[in-house]
């Protein structure tokens, strides 16, 4: 809740009083701290709903890579790669790969507009581009380059070339690749939510500060 000049003025006629129209206001307004308080509240406010949006969207994408990626991962008969071995259809394994790049790119992306206290999603980003960096002959093999801007670019007819052992390696669950997104998907996906819930938190008690603030000025409701 704003002070405000309106405000001030109404309380001091319920009171029978009559004040400066500048004075209570130049006083909340031009304190020792210049009214650091209220900006600083003022900014959490009107940046919480955007920074609402890129903490849901960066939890959506994070969630979606985790799921891409596990497709991979499992083994035993629902494993994507012995299938393809018996049946001699790749189709399973190259559309997977697609989204799960897809998935990593967007990722990447939503990472890299938003920022936390601790820089934690800094370092996510940081460990993702690495994850990818540190198998990038391998991930070149078939067909699969680092951009500029450090997001994954298929060659497609190089990739369904791409022999199904050399696409294993890679991508299923003990593949050096596939361990680091799984991990760093869920944990960039955890602090989403932790973030989240503090910008619920935060604005809850932006609003019951304002609220505050509002009553310390108004001494006659």
């Amino acid at each position: 809740m704003r002070v405000t000049t309106h405000m001030l003025s109404e309380t001091a006629k319920r009171a029978g009083i009559t004040i400066r129209k500048s004075s209570m206001l130049d006083y909340i307004n031009n304190d020792s701290s210049k009214n650091t308080l209220l900006k600083e509240l003022n900014k959490i406010g009107s940046l919480a709903p955007i920074r609402k949006s890129n903490y849901e969207k960066l939890e959506k994408e994070a969630d979606t890579l985790l799921k891409k990626t596990e497709f991979f991962t499992q083994e035993g008969e629902k494993s994507v790669f012995d299938k393809a071995r018996e049946t001699g259809n790749k189709k399973d394994i190259y559309d997977g790969i697609k989204e799960m790049v897809e998935s990593y790119n967007n990722t990447l992306k939503s990472l890299d507009t938003v920022s936390d206290t601790y820089k934690l999603n800094d370092y996510y980003s940081r460990m993702l581009k690495e994850a990818a960096a540190d198998n990038s002959d391998e991930l070149s093999n078939v067909g699969i380059t680092i951009a500029e801007d450090k997001t994954l670019v298929i060659n497609d007819d190089k990739l369904k070339e791409a022999q199904i052992d050399s696409l294993e390696k890679i991508f299923c669950a003990s593949g050096d690749f596939s361990k680091k997104t799984l991990f760093l998907a869920s944990r960039i996906s955890d602090n989403a939510r932790a973030n989240l819930e503090s910008l619920s938190s935060m604005y809850g008690l932006t609003g019951n500060l304002y609220s505050a603030l509002g009553s310390k000025y108004d001494f006659w409701s």
